[in-house]
């Protein structure tokens, strides 16, 4: 029965490839006929799992480029289907009917709600937990939920690789049994002695619940910690970078260039060039591979309308570490500028009016006299404006545009040739598609 399961399904996926539809669909219909047909396939060797709030489709796809340089077949769920439906999927497309994965390396980025779903029918030799916090609420509820879900299923023969600057992904280590190697990054230029914000995801040891003292800080809960009790602090990394540039950074001796400036980018393809190393390929391979990294920056995109420039930030609501460093970016950038901010949704999963995430959002850094204007766009442009005058930004600066249709029209009215323009899904897409009718 199952070798006729994965055959109708393989047929079906191939036919709903061809219109670019059915990512998930495949596994879906094959849990419908057995629920247990997870337990019908043979892992390769190699299997890597990849889970965290933000990161993994970058991780899972740079880690995909590394292997494949290196001379391995890989499998890999590319479309970001990282749910039980969308991962079956993957491994219904990449084996025979016999459930054997037909490929030397599987990677797998896995939904940080979904792992417990996951993980027990699919061991990884390499589990890399990036980050986890504050993320849509309505779904995930607090992010101590989250990382209780994912602890209760790591078994002792799985291999942790772990953000050390996240003092929440590092207590996963107080647990574990197994295997585990740190990566993290060393103080920058950019290092803060202070948090951007008071609203840090772990404060307090989680041994001996005294308040964590930091020396440092990158961005959000990231940073150099440790406990006045020396219960728990941050573990010198295995594998530590060091920031040379806005774009590169050192490890073991070797320089690694990055498509992106924002710091995040060292963390994922750190945690690349660790498991890399772990799985031993060799490093000047895992280095030709990074540095010649061909991938699309999924939230960044930048387009040229009547000679001006719209750098467009895809950012998550919900979201306030990859929004915070979405703004932190515009701040780095210094020439005279306008920004736009909006969003006609606040998710694109619930209906839900719940603005609370505005408030961990540090918007204090569009305080900035570089800027000309803020235009807030979309149905919660009103909202925005309010959060953005708590911030201090003069009110003056401050444009309402409630109708995302008129946004270009307001935008070119009020914008200087630098526009910056953080948006969501929703607007982000009716966006582009304006720009491209205008160019």
């Amino acid at each position: 029965m199952k070798p006729f399961i994965v055959l109708i399904c393989k047929i079906i996926g191939f036919i709903l490839r061809k219109f670019n539809k059915g990512s998930a669909y495949p596994g879906s219909l094959a849990l419908k006929i057995d629920e247990n047909i997870f337990n019908y396939f043979k892992m390769p060797k190699i299997t890597i799992a990849v889970t965290g709030t933000t990161g993994k489709t970058t991780i899972s796809n740079t880690l995909t480029a590394i292997y494949k340089h290196a001379g391995f077949k890989v499998a890999n769920n590319t479309r970001g289907s990282n749910l039980k439906a969308g991962i079956l999927t993957c491994l219904i497309e990449n084996a025979n009917i016999l459930g054997k994965i037909k490929a030397d390396v599987l990677i797998l980025e896995i939904d940080e709600r979904y792992v417990k779903k996951v993980i027990e029918y699919i061991k990884p030799n390499y589990f890399i937990i990036n980050n986890l916090s504050r993320d849509q609420l309505a779904r995930n509820g607090h992010f101590d939920i989250v990382w209780e879900d994912i602890n209760a299923h790591i078994s002792s023969d799985i291999h942790l690789v772990l953000n050390a600057d996240d003092p929440l992904i590092s207590k996963f280590s107080l647990y574990h049994k197994g295997s585990v190697t740190f990566y993290g990054l060393s103080k920058t230029i950019y290092s803060k002695n202070e948090p951007a914000l008071n609203t840090l995801d772990l404060v307090y040891c989680p041994i001996c619940n005294k308040k964590l003292r930091f020396t440092y800080y990158h961005y959000g809960n990231l940073g150099n910690y440790e406990c006045s009790n020396n219960d728990f602090k941050r573990v010198k990394p295995d594998y530590e970078a060091k920031l040379v540039s806005d774009s590169s950074f050192m490890v073991d001796i070797v320089e690694i260039k990055m498509n992106s400036t924002s710091l995040y980018n060292v963390y994922n393809l750190l945690a690349c060039y660790t498991v890399a190393s772990l799985s031993n390929i060799p490093k000047e391979k895992t280095v030709e591979a990074i540095n010649n990294l061909s991938l699309k920056i999924k939230r960044l995109d930048i387009m040229t309308v009547d000679n001006k420039d719209f750098i467009l930030l895809l950012s998550k609501n919900e979201t306030p570490i990859s929004y915070n460093q979405s703004l932190e970016y515009v701040s780095k950038q210094k020439e005279p500028k306008t920004v736009v901010i909006g969003f006609d949704r606040i998710s694109g999963r619930y209906n839900l009016k719940d603005l609370s995430w505005l408030w961990d959002i540090n918007f204090e850094m569009l305080n900035d006299d570089s800027i000309n204007k803020i235009i807030c766009v979309g149905t919660f442009a009103h909202d925005i404006a309010v959060r953005l005058k708590y911030a201090n930004v003069i009110p003056k600066k401050i444009v309402i545009c409630l109708s995302s249709d008129e946004m270009l029209k307001v935008i070119k009215k009020h914008s200087l040739k630098r526009i910056y323009c953080i948006l969501y899904f929703d607007v982000e897409k009716k966006f582009k598609k304006m720009l491209k009718q205008e160019a």
